[in-house]
């Protein structure tokens, strides 16, 4: 069933919704709709940062306290303007996660009979001592480190926080580069400086150099490449997982995605 309504009728009922869409008690400047009203200039709007987006797992997986990594993703690079104590706290941990990484590299090396020369080698160090040596117990469960874990294990802290931190993306234009390329060689500061493409595994990168030098290399599963990598596969096509550290599984459907387009806007399209 269809109605009509005269066109006197709607000319009327429009008129009375503007008259009364347009009235105020004069408590409050705004329009109809509860905002600025039409003749007001814009405001400024206000943002907020709540990312940092260079080299990811850096910040994630360096702080523990909730507020310490929104702190980081909201500050600048540089720190600037962040208080001595709170920056003082924020690195703190971030190194304390960093010796940690450290000594749990030499703890599993002796725990898996490994010697530091044949086990890994945190950053490209090599362990001071391995397994039971770390602790003042020289046991597996000591809860002492000697003096020399706790100074190597700052060493090691020191040197990996001034080559990530400030997480920022450098581009080296002048080499053919990707995430592997070095600033120089693995002492160097910064660390990297080959930005990264779309099918980067930037975590087994960071993971790799992190916990055994970037000295492992791709290949079948095991005790190393659980250690240096996180076992997820941009694709099931192992030649598209560049830095990857573990060989794909074809027959794993749980993971991997079409490959990224050569052509501008270089995303996989969806599934």
């Amino acid at each position: 069933m269809t109605m009509t309504m005269p066109t006197s009728l709607l000319r009327g009922a429009a008129a009375l919704a503007l008259i009364l869409t347009g009235c105020s008690d004069g408590s409050s400047n705004k329009g109809p709709d509860g905002g600025m009203p039409p003749d007001s200039p814009p405001s400024s709007p206000a943002f907020h940062q709540v990312e940092q987006l260079a080299r990811p797992g850096i910040n994630e997986a360096l702080l523990i306290t909730e507020a310490f990594n929104a702190g980081f993703n909201a500050a600048a690079p540089s720190f600037a303007g962040v208080p001595a104590d709170t920056l003082n706290a924020v690195v703190g941990e971030a190194k304390t996660v960093l010796k940690a990484l450290y000594l749990g590299g030499c703890l599993l090396n002796g725990a898996l009979s490994l010697s530091a020369d044949q086990g890994v080698k945190p950053a490209g160090m090599t362990c001071h001592a391995v397994g039971p040596a770390l602790w003042v117990e020289n046991s597996l469960a000591g809860v002492t480190l000697t003096q020399a874990s706790k100074d190597a294990a700052q060493r090691y802290a020191d040197k990996v926080f001034s080559q990530f931190v400030p997480d920022v993306m450098r581009v080296d234009t002048s080499v053919d580069s990707n995430y592997l390329t070095l600033c120089g060689d693995a002492s160097s500061t910064p660390l990297l400086c080959g930005g990264r493409f779309l099918n980067n595994d930037v975590i087994d990168v960071t993971y790799n150099y992190f916990l055994n030098g970037a000295a492992t290399t791709k290949g079948p599963y095991d005790q190393f490449r659980a250690l240096t990598g996180d076992g997820v596969m941009f694709s099931t096509d192992d030649a598209s997982n560049v830095g990857a550290v573990t060989l794909a599984d074809p027959t794993n459907h749980q993971q991997g995605h079409p490959n990224v387009s050569p052509t501008f806007p270089y995303s996989a399209a969806p599934f």
